[in-house]
């Protein structure tokens, strides 16, 4: 048995999305006070206030094995019967109920919702949905400018030299030294501009497409070795970065559809592996909203919003506050 704490996710989000009231707030694991004084888990609360009066929603999450047993109403609705203000039942499975759970929700009015689940290949037949992966390299050649002749260059080789550091540091080739000293620090502004591309059709795996970053390093305190191993210090490193989305299938975990009992679906929610244990949800409901979310390593969700949009038409960038 699954204590449901996974589709209370999924249900928590889905109605982040639908909610169309100002200062509506959705709690999960919510513990709150019964009438004996005692603190009761709520799966999901959700608090509003219409006309002046206060709305309290209460939602209930069983991702079980079987279909939901009259038992767990009843429970529920016990539980509900003790918490002050409550507005409204809602329970929600993801293995259907039994009949008897019909009636007794009927009795106790409670409104029964199902997550169940969607095929990848219905999916599909909605729209492709695809995964960008960033690819940034180094383009050579590299333009190194130092205080040594001409004739002390010569030595060189054109293989990539060793960049030797004043201080006591390991040597590094020249790739290791420009990767950790331009682009690791600038990465931030290297992505941007290749979302920036990317939105305007360029960024990407094909010949012509791809996102050039020219720059010009000015620096101190190392140097290579020139002729007879002479220490000719480095003074400046020109070159120019490359970088490209490849777009990949999505690496869709699941597909759930929310409905309510006998009526039509109310959201979709789709999950995508982002790896290294992140995961992206996108939420269609039946209004036209899409939302995004964005759960990271350390198990916190955020809700995405939109910073930038881009018109193809007009060649013009739009920013959101």
């Amino acid at each position: 048995m699954n204590d449901g704490k996974k589709i209370e996710k999924l249900v928590r989000l889905i109605h982040e999305t639908l909610k169309n009231i100002p200062n509506t707030k959705i709690h999960s694991n919510f513990k709150i006070d019964n009438l004996s004084g005692r603190k009761r888990e709520i799966d999901i609360l959700i608090e509003s206030k219409i006309n002046n009066m206060d709305i309290k929603i209460v939602i209930e999450c069983k991702d079980l094995k079987i279909p939901v047993p009259v038992e767990k109403i009843e429970a529920f609705n016990s539980k509900c019967e003790r918490i002050k203000g409550v507005s409204k039942k809602v329970f929600v499975s993801s293995s259907g109920y039994q009949a008897d759970s019909y009636e007794a929700a009927k009795d106790f009015d409670i409104e029964l919702y199902s997550l169940n689940d969607i095929s990848k290949e219905q999916i599909s037949k909605w729209f492709p949905i695809k995964q960008i992966m960033a690819n940034i390299k180094l383009k050579p050649p590299f333009k190194i400018i130092t205080d040594g002749t001409k004739e002390e260059l010569k030595h060189l080789s054109n293989e990539e030299p060793t960049i030797y550091y004043y201080e006591n540091k390991p040597p590094v080739f020249l790739t290791a030294f420009i990767w950790n000293t331009v682009v690791v620090p600038k990465q931030h502004e290297i992505y941007n501009c290749m979302l920036y591309d990317f939105m305007k059709g360029k960024c990407r795996n094909k010949k012509g497409k791809l996102t050039l970053i020219p720059f010009s390093l000015k620096v101190r305190g190392i140097y290579i070795l020139g002729k007879g191993n002479k220490k000719l210090n480095v003074l400046q490193i020109d070159s120019k970065i490359t970088a490209w989305y490849d777009e990949l299938p999505a690496h869709i975990i699941e597909a759930k559809k929310y409905e309510k009992i006998d009526s039509n679906p109310y959201a979709n929610i789709i999950s995508i592996d982002l790896g290294e244990e992140e995961i992206s949800n996108i939420v269609f409901t039946n209004n036209d909203n899409i939302s995004f979310f964005h759960t990271g390593k350390d198990g916190q969700t955020y809700k995405l919003k939109t910073l930038v949009s881009f018109d193809p038409k007009t060649n013009k960038l739009q920013k959101y506050r």
